[in-house]
């Protein structure tokens, strides 16, 4: 029987929580090789590994599982192909408490990484974040429906049933919302039309994600994940940060989740 695909946004919600990374406790084995040559591409060299195996005879399979519960990105790991066959060959190792301890250590780790590098974060990287929408997006609607008043933000936290790792992104990034406010005011004096552009831009990517059946964090990382592949292929830990205050920014004022007002 064919195992259930992995859709795109779940990939791109599992390659932003890796860090790119090999999640394998002291590895860090980059997973993806940058391209020396301007006539090459960039290599991903990943494995997706499954906690619980995909299917019957796998490391770890639990016949308990549906199909959506073994491609669910709670049950994979991004590893490189060493540790990917480690843990599949050495079942009585690597017991599934023990993976679903290393890759909440991992995701955790690459979350706090992301945070402490908040306060750095200026116009540099903010423009990173956003500069390529300036000639990529097509012309938007001259009108966007009039904002609500934003609700409290732990209310839309609540609303939108988003868990811990999500709130702490949201309390770093409210730090520098004067910041993205300010560092789009003035791309809008140069490029009339382009607050708007990127709002829509984001509106966008939060509709794709909700058509994929994400949701909660997942949903939110998920647009995080499309902000900063917006920023090129040399992410770092400033411009995951600026992708995460551009989001938090959106958040607040509304643009993007379900406010209180809406789900009532």
């Amino acid at each position: 029987m064919p195992r259930k695909p992995l859709s795109t946004p779940q990939l791109k919600v599992l390659l932003m929580r890796s860090g790119q990374i090999c999640a394998f406790d002291g590895c860090n084995e980059l997973l993806w090789e940058e391209a020396g040559d301007p006539r090459d591409q960039d290599t991903v060299v990943f494995e997706i590994a499954h906690i619980l195996a995909a299917s019957p005879g796998g490391a770890r399979y639990d016949e308990n599982q549906d199909d959506d519960e073994r491609v669910d990105i709670s049950n994979l790991m991004l590893l490189c192909d060493r540790h990917h066959k480690i843990i599949d060959s050495q079942r009585a190792a690597y017991p599934a408490e023990r993976l679903f301890a290393m890759k909440t250590k991992h995701e955790q780790a690459v979350s706090r990484g992301q945070r402490y590098a908040m306060n750095a974060v200026g116009f540099i990287e903010l423009e990173a974040v956003c500069s390529s929408l300036r000639l990529t997006i097509a012309q938007a609607p001259s009108t966007l429906e009039p904002l609500t008043l934003p609700p409290g933000v732990a209310d839309k936290i609540r609303i939108n049933s988003l868990g811990h790792s999500s709130e702490a992104m949201i309390k770093s990034g409210l730090s520098k919302t004067t910041a993205v406010a300010d560092f789009i005011t003035f791309s809008e004096k140069g490029n009339p039309g382009y607050s708007q552009r990127l709002r829509l831009w984001f509106k966008a990517k939060y509709a794709g994600g909700i058509l994929s059946n994400l949701s909660g964090d997942d949903l939110f990382d998920f647009i995080y994940s499309e902000a900063l592949e917006n920023a090129g292929v040399n992410r770092n830990e400033l411009l995951e940060a600026a992708a995460i205050a551009v989001i938090v920014h959106l958040f607040e004022i509304c643009e993007i989740f379900e406010s209180a007002h809406a789900a009532s």
